[in-house]
Protein backbone atom coordinates (compact mmCIF):
# COMPACT_ATOMS: atom_id res chain seq x y z
CA UNK A 1 0.00 0.00 0.00
CA UNK A 2 2.81 2.42 1.00
CA UNK A 3 3.87 1.94 -2.80
CA UNK A 4 0.94 2.87 -4.15
CA UNK A 5 0.56 6.07 -2.47
CA UNK A 6 3.89 6.82 -3.43
CA UNK A 7 3.16 6.18 -6.93
CA UNK A 8 -0.03 7.84 -6.97
CA UNK A 9 1.99 11.36 -5.34
CA UNK A 10 4.42 10.79 -8.23
CA UNK A 11 2.29 10.93 -10.72
CA UNK A 12 0.70 14.01 -9.02
CA UNK A 13 3.68 15.54 -9.03
CA UNK A 14 4.12 14.98 -12.96
CA UNK A 15 0.60 16.21 -13.61
CA UNK A 16 1.20 19.14 -11.70
CA UNK A 17 4.71 20.09 -13.68
CA UNK A 18 3.43 19.35 -16.62
CA UNK A 19 0.71 21.41 -16.28
CA UNK A 20 2.34 24.57 -15.14
CA UNK A 21 5.49 24.06 -17.71
CA UNK A 22 2.96 23.55 -20.24
CA UNK A 23 0.73 26.96 -19.06
CA UNK A 24 4.30 28.50 -19.01
CA UNK A 25 5.26 27.89 -22.50
CA UNK A 26 2.04 28.46 -24.20
CA UNK A 27 0.32 31.36 -22.74
CA UNK A 28 3.96 32.95 -20.65
CA UNK A 29 6.15 32.73 -22.88
CA UNK A 30 4.94 34.36 -25.92
CA UNK A 31 4.07 37.51 -24.43
CA UNK A 32 7.18 38.07 -21.53
CA UNK A 33 9.98 35.81 -23.78
CA UNK A 34 11.20 35.22 -20.61
CA UNK A 35 11.37 32.86 -17.51
CA UNK A 36 9.01 33.39 -14.72
CA UNK A 37 10.89 35.19 -11.65
CA UNK A 38 9.65 31.97 -9.71
CA UNK A 39 12.43 30.39 -11.42
CA UNK A 40 15.17 32.12 -10.17
CA UNK A 41 17.36 31.86 -6.12
CA UNK A 42 17.28 34.80 -5.33
CA UNK A 43 15.96 37.14 -7.72
CA UNK A 44 16.95 41.35 -7.64
CA UNK A 45 14.56 43.69 -7.48
CA UNK A 46 15.77 44.97 -11.36
CA UNK A 47 15.27 41.66 -12.72
CA UNK A 48 11.79 41.38 -11.31
CA UNK A 49 10.46 44.69 -12.16
CA UNK A 50 12.43 44.07 -15.60
CA UNK A 51 9.96 41.03 -16.10
CA UNK A 52 6.88 42.95 -14.88
CA UNK A 53 7.79 45.39 -17.70
CA UNK A 54 8.27 42.82 -20.32
CA UNK A 55 5.19 42.12 -20.98
CA UNK A 56 2.97 44.65 -20.45
CA UNK A 57 -0.66 44.86 -18.49
CA UNK A 58 -1.49 41.54 -20.71
CA UNK A 59 1.89 39.33 -19.69
CA UNK A 60 1.48 40.39 -15.85
CA UNK A 61 -2.72 39.30 -16.05
CA UNK A 62 -1.29 36.20 -17.53
CA UNK A 63 1.84 35.70 -14.99
CA UNK A 64 -0.91 35.96 -12.03
CA UNK A 65 -3.78 34.14 -14.01
CA UNK A 66 -0.92 31.19 -14.48
CA UNK A 67 0.51 31.27 -10.94
CA UNK A 68 -3.04 31.53 -9.42
CA UNK A 69 -4.22 28.56 -11.30
CA UNK A 70 -1.45 26.37 -11.62
CA UNK A 71 1.15 26.89 -8.92
CA UNK A 72 -0.77 25.77 -6.42
CA UNK A 73 -0.72 22.39 -7.26
CA UNK A 74 2.92 22.08 -8.23
CA UNK A 75 4.06 23.10 -4.50
CA UNK A 76 1.70 20.81 -2.93
CA UNK A 77 3.07 18.21 -5.35
CA UNK A 78 6.31 18.10 -4.50
CA UNK A 79 5.64 18.84 -1.38
CA UNK A 80 4.12 15.61 -0.66
CA UNK A 81 5.93 13.37 -2.75
CA UNK A 82 9.35 14.32 -1.63
CA UNK A 83 7.78 14.31 2.30
CA UNK A 84 6.51 10.78 1.59
CA UNK A 85 9.73 9.96 -0.22
CA UNK A 86 11.76 11.07 2.90
CA UNK A 87 9.19 9.18 5.12
CA UNK A 88 9.14 5.76 3.59
CA UNK A 89 13.21 5.76 3.26
CA UNK A 90 13.57 6.70 6.81
CA UNK A 91 11.02 4.00 7.95
CA UNK A 92 13.21 1.53 5.97
CA UNK A 93 16.25 2.53 8.55
CA UNK A 94 13.92 2.36 11.65
CA UNK A 95 14.94 5.48 12.98
CA UNK A 96 12.74 8.20 13.97
CA UNK A 97 15.11 11.02 13.83
CA UNK A 98 15.64 10.64 9.66
CA UNK A 99 11.53 10.51 9.74
CA UNK A 100 11.83 14.50 11.09
CA UNK A 101 13.53 15.48 7.38
CA UNK A 102 10.06 14.73 5.98
CA UNK A 103 9.14 18.14 7.15
CA UNK A 104 11.77 20.01 4.97
CA UNK A 105 9.90 19.68 1.60
CA UNK A 106 6.69 21.05 3.67
CA UNK A 107 8.75 24.07 4.94
CA UNK A 108 9.64 24.30 0.83
CA UNK A 109 6.61 24.19 -0.03
CA UNK A 110 4.99 26.73 2.62
CA UNK A 111 8.17 29.02 1.35
CA UNK A 112 6.63 28.23 -2.14
CA UNK A 113 3.05 29.41 -1.47
CA UNK A 114 4.26 32.63 0.63
CA UNK A 115 6.63 33.30 -2.88
CA UNK A 116 3.58 32.72 -5.46
CA UNK A 117 1.55 35.01 -3.40
CA UNK A 118 3.78 37.99 -2.74
CA UNK A 119 4.62 38.04 -6.66
CA UNK A 120 0.68 37.85 -7.79
CA UNK A 121 0.37 40.92 -5.46
CA UNK A 122 3.24 42.39 -6.74
CA UNK A 123 2.63 41.75 -10.26
CA UNK A 124 -1.32 42.73 -9.23
CA UNK A 125 -0.39 45.98 -8.34
CA UNK A 126 2.26 47.12 -10.46
CA UNK A 127 3.25 50.20 -11.20
CA UNK A 128 2.90 50.45 -7.61
CA UNK A 129 5.76 48.70 -5.97
CA UNK A 130 6.09 47.49 -2.46
CA UNK A 131 9.72 46.25 -1.41
CA UNK A 132 8.43 44.78 2.04
CA UNK A 133 6.15 42.67 -0.14
CA UNK A 134 9.16 42.06 -2.65
CA UNK A 135 11.64 41.25 0.10
CA UNK A 136 9.36 38.37 1.76
CA UNK A 137 8.76 37.31 -1.73
CA UNK A 138 12.36 36.45 -2.78
CA UNK A 139 13.48 35.48 0.52
CA UNK A 140 10.91 33.12 0.29
CA UNK A 141 12.04 32.37 -2.50
CA UNK A 142 15.55 31.52 -1.69
CA UNK A 143 13.93 29.25 1.30
CA UNK A 144 12.00 27.51 -1.27
CA UNK A 145 14.86 26.09 -3.54
CA UNK A 146 17.62 25.66 -0.75
CA UNK A 147 14.57 23.58 0.90
CA UNK A 148 14.38 21.72 -1.99
CA UNK A 149 17.79 20.74 -2.97
CA UNK A 150 17.97 19.81 0.59
CA UNK A 151 15.01 17.37 0.32
CA UNK A 152 16.92 16.16 -2.67
CA UNK A 153 19.96 15.83 -0.93
CA UNK A 154 18.16 14.30 2.27
CA UNK A 155 16.51 11.79 -0.57
CA UNK A 156 20.27 10.89 -2.17
CA UNK A 157 21.82 10.04 1.12
CA UNK A 158 18.54 7.75 2.45
CA UNK A 159 18.87 5.99 -0.86
CA UNK A 160 22.30 4.83 -0.18
CA UNK A 161 21.69 4.19 3.76
CA UNK A 162 18.68 1.97 2.63
CA UNK A 163 21.43 0.35 0.35
CA UNK A 164 24.08 0.13 2.37
CA UNK A 165 21.43 -1.65 5.00
CA UNK A 166 20.12 -4.10 2.71
CA UNK A 167 23.99 -5.29 1.50
CA UNK A 168 25.22 -5.36 5.42
CA UNK A 169 22.17 -7.44 5.77
CA UNK A 170 22.50 -9.80 3.49
CA UNK A 171 26.53 -10.49 4.39
CA UNK A 172 25.84 -11.24 7.58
Amino acid sequence: MRWIIWILSLLFLLYAENRLRTAGEQLLKPIVNQNPPDLSIGISKDDFIAFLEAGGPDGRRVYVDVIKANDFLYPLAYGVFFSYTIFLLASGLDSKFLKNFAFLPIISMLADFTENSCFILLASEYPEFNNTIFFIGRNAQMVKWYGAFASILVILILIVLNIRKKFATKSS
